[in-house]
């Protein structure tokens, strides 16, 4: 049998896109906005990627979201299923969600478009259009499984994201090489580049070439544009977009370690401007074993100026550009709604809610998730001048924002 090059492969992977038909989804793993009305999804169960095109819908400013039982704003357009959450992005200008969605025991893929209001609509897809770009190197259909119940064919696409004219797309691929970056040119047109990645694992002390990019972000470092990745356990990686040509076999350089047993959940760009008027650059990287990591640009760019990590890290040590620590727990999917709001899903583990809540950029806590001495109403913030001219003033305007408009203290 003929030995099929490196090269041959990747041009392989990525066969010509399928003419333009009716929208249909086997599976949904992540969604995307691309250019214009596009909506791109991720079918693991297809191995394929789906532009669909939406209805124009009317541009209008976002207000905060305070939806506190998403499932159950879900299933009212779902016939009474509750659903499970698998994504959700939001389409820039409109002020919707979209969340991607599986439900009953077929798991039944959905999206449906959610308003701050609580209102959620489900996208029907059979009268819109798309054009289809096949995976034709994902994880065998049927092959490996993962403790029992995480097929590797749905880690085909692990994160998606539309940057500078491209969809990159972070997953496997059925090589044993399989840790995979694809760029795909859009509208589709079978122009598409693949790029094996690895990265030195500085806690596993060891490279890796399997293990999957988890979620992504792109930056700006040192006058370079830059792809930043983190992995399983948690690694944060640096790697140069240029790099990323078809066939490659890319390192990306490891900048930190952020901490042992996580999977990061995903990652979003925004910058916050302070009480100086200073405008700062931040990543920010939610996982799922713990709350967020908030990273200033600046120091991940002063990190990949530097050789990146060749050393093991000890067990349960960090080591790299941390950041600060956000109370982002049990966050698992972030975007950003507009300048002023982060919009996330989380699971919240106090009330046993899926919820989708925005976050003050400014400030990256909900004064409604505690019940602290503030909250009293006997509590005087006048006889302290640093409450009353720093706090309060803070906590008036979450409370609105949460809607609790009511609660604030004249």
């Amino acid at each position: 049998m003929q030995k099929l090059t490196i090269a041959a492969l990747c041009a392989a992977s990525l066969a010509t896109a399928a003419p333009a038909g009716a929208a249909s989804l086997s599976s949904v793993s992540r969604i995307t906005f691309g250019p214009g009305d596009t909506l791109f999804a991720a079918d693991w169960k297809g191995a394929s990627i789906h532009a669909i095109a939406l209805p124009p819908a009317a541009k209008k400013a976002a207000p905060p979201f305070n939806i506190l039982d998403l499932e159950g704003a879900l299933a009212k357009a779902l016939g009474g299923v509750r659903p499970r959450v698998v994504d959700m992005a939001v389409r820039p200008g409109t002020g919707e969600a979209y969340v991607a969605v599986e439900y009953g025991a077929a798991r039944t893929p959905a999206i449906l478009a959610v308003s701050a209001d609580g209102t959620a609509r489900r996208i029907d897809l059979k009268p819109l259009r798309e054009s289809v770009a096949p995976i034709g190197d994902a994880p065998t259909a049927g092959g490996t499984s993962f403790w029992g119940r995480i097929p590797a064919r749905s880690l085909t696409v692990t994160d998606m994201k539309w940057h500078d004219g491209e969809l990159f797309v972070a997953g496997l691929s059925n090589q044993t090489f399989s840790s995979t970056l694809r760029r795909m040119h859009y509208p589709f047109d079978g122009r598409s580049t693949t790029s094996s990645i690895e990265m030195y694992h500085a806690s596993h002390n060891q490279i890796e070439t399997r293990a999957p990019i988890r979620t992504m972000a792109f930056a700006t470092l040192n006058g370079q544009p830059h792809l930043v990745a983190a992995y399983t356990c948690t690694p944060l990686v640096t790697i140069p977009i240029a790099d990323l040509k078809d066939g490659a076999r890319v390192t990306g350089k490891t900048i930190a370690e952020l901490g042992y047993g996580n999977t990061p959940a995903d990652m979003v760009s925004f910058s916050q401007t302070g009480q100086d008027g200073k405008v700062t650059p931040y990543l920010l990287l939610a996982n799922y074993e713990r709350s967020a990591n908030m990273i200033p640009l600046d120091s991940i760019a002063a990190a990949a100026a530097q050789p990146g990590l060749s050393k093991p890290v000890p067990f349960g040590q960090m080591k790299g550009p941390e950041g600060q620590q956000v109370p982002f727990a049990g966050v698992v999917r972030a975007d950003n709604l507009d300048d002023k709001f982060l919009l996330v899903v989380r699971n919240n583990v106090q009330h046993g809610t899926t919820q989708l809540v925005t976050f003050d950029k400014s400030f990256q806590f909900r004064l409604s998730d505690f019940v602290s001495e503030y909250n009293f109403p006997s509590y005087d913030y006048s006889k302290s001048e640093f409450q009353t001219k720093y706090i309060k003033p803070v906590q008036d305007t979450l409370k609105k924002e949460e809607g609790f408009a009511g609660d604030v203290k004249q």
